[in-house]
C-alpha cells in the first residue's frame, strides 16, 4: 500500500542562478511537501511516524529562509534540491520504509519530485 503524508509552510529563499554565484532576490513561496512510501506492515503506526516526522522537519523551516537552515546555505535551496535532501532525511529516519517519492512546490503550478533509483 502506497501511503502520502503532506505539509506546507512559508519560506524565503534566494538561488543562485548561475556559476558564477549570481542569486536572484530573496522572496518568500509556500512550500508544499509530499512525501510519498511503502510500508510492508502496520501501515497506520507508519503513517502516523511519518506524518509526525513530516511536521517535525515543517517546522524546522516553516518562516525562516532557507539558505540559512542546513544544508541550504552550501546547496542551492532549489524545489529540486529541497526534494532530494528530504527524501535523503526521510530514507535515513525510516529505513524499515520503502520511500517511492518526495515532491516539494514552491509556487503555484510548479512542484519537483525526488524519486529514489534504489528506493533509498
Amino acid at each position: 500500500m502506497q501511503i502520502a503524508v503532506y505539509d506546507s509552510f512559508p519560506a524565503a529563499h534566494r538561488i543562485r542562478i548561475d556559476a558564477t554565484g549570481t542569486r536572484e532576490p530573496v522572496h518568500v513561496h509556500h512550500w508544499r511537501v509530499k512525501v510519498c512510501f511503502t510500508a510492508a506492515e502496520n501501515h497506520h503506526v507508519a503513517a502516523s511516524s511519518a506524518r509526525a516526522w513530516v511536521e517535525a522537519w515543517v517546522a524546522r523551516h516553516r518562516g525562516r529562509s532557507l539558505n540559512d537552515v542546513a544544508p541550504y546555505g552550501e546547496v542551492n535551496p532549489t524545489a529540486e534540491e529541497v526534494a532530494r535532501h528530504v527524501a535523503w532525511e526521510f530514507a535515513e529516519a525510516f529505513p524499515q520504509l520503502h520511500l517511492v517519492a518526495v515532491t516539494i512546490g514552491e509556487a503555484a503550478g510548479f512542484s519537483a519530485s525526488y524519486r529514489p533509483a534504489t528506493g533509498c
